[in-house]
């Protein structure tokens, strides 16, 4: 792949190569994403272990995190794929023509009932947030919850639901754990925004409405100001639940502190590069600290 770049004082055009090694990394990370993928495994995880599952559970949790949300990715990659050739968003390998789609649907239906398989195998209650992932994305790729605030829940959906196979392991689902999974509803719900505000280059190409198209990018950064304030109110009082020690309350006030200084920054200047910037650190800065609260909520 190269970067064209437009020379401003002869009008020519300068071809830059990306490196063989930056080709790799956008692959893996960006077409493939592995960099999501495992962020699912460390939530199911650390919330298995968080909530006092077995090392047992805990790996379980981790596969069907795996499973399950990269057969999800490419469910969603293989419904969308004639959308995204038309936009220019190659980021989808089935576009690209990386992945032929006869192949794409084979590895969706291996990756998916592995995740079930394993979910039956670990704790069959499992089994219900598992195939609601599931049904939420086709929902998704069918036009069912094809507006532009229905997406946004769908997505607060999918990761609460990941909660709540994980406290289904750990055999705690409780008060506590409802509360995980809010938290989780609410950030997600407004990272939409900012992964609408990222895309809306390529979305413009297409009928496709999402959040900024429709309703502005004023009201998209006072949606995600909304949605993630709810979701600090919901993360530190999980603490005072009993369900997690004081580990967990400290990760999460400073979650809320670097979390709104951030959005604060998108509120005040709403464009695709900041949101782009926003929504990095959310999932992976934000994303770690949340779970290790999980994990030292669990030692201390």
């Amino acid at each position: 792949m190269s970067e064209i770049e437009v020379d401003s004082q002869d009008n020519g055009v300068i071809i830059k190569e990306k490196s063989k090694m930056a080709n790799f990394f956008s692959t893996v990370f960006g077409d493939w994403r592995l960099g999501r993928i495992n962020m699912f495994i460390a939530i199911t995880a650390a919330v298995t272990y968080g909530l006092g599952g077995t090392w047992q559970n805990i790996v379980y949790a981790g596969a069907i995190g795996a499973t399950l949300s990269a057969g999800g990715f490419f469910l969603d990659y293989f419904m969308d794929h004639k959308e995204d050739r038309e936009s220019g968003k190659l980021s989808n390998p089935i576009a690209k023509g990386t992945l032929s789609p006869v192949a794409g649907l084979i590895l969706i239906i291996l990756l998916l009932a592995t995740a079930v398989t394993l979910t039956i195998v670990s704790n069959v209650w499992a089994v219900i947030p598992a195939v609601c992932v599931i049904l939420v994305i086709l929902g998704l790729g069918y036009g069912l919850l094809n507006t532009p605030i229905l997406r946004a829940i769908s997505l607060g959906v999918l990761q609460g639901l990941y909660v709540l196979i994980g406290a289904i392991l750990a055999d705690n689902l409780t008060y506590g754990s409802v509360l995980i999974a809010l938290f989780l509803f609410f950030a997600m719900t407004g990272g939409r925004a900012l992964g609408d505000t990222r895309d809306l280059p390529y979305d413009l190409k297409t009928d496709k409405e999402t959040i900024p198209r429709k309703y502005g990018l004023r009201f998209t950064s006072i949606f995600l100001l909304i949605c993630e304030l709810i979701a600090y109110g919901f993360a530190i009082s999980i603490y005072f639940t009993g369900i997690t020690g004081i580990a967990f309350l400290y990760c999460m006030i400073a979650t809320a502190v670097i979390g709104f200084a951030s959005i604060l920054w998108f509120v005040i200047k709403p464009t695709p590069k900041v949101g782009n910037i926003v929504n990095i650190l959310s999932l992976f800065f934000l994303g770690t600290l949340f779970i290790l609260g999980l994990i030292l909520g669990e030692l201390l």
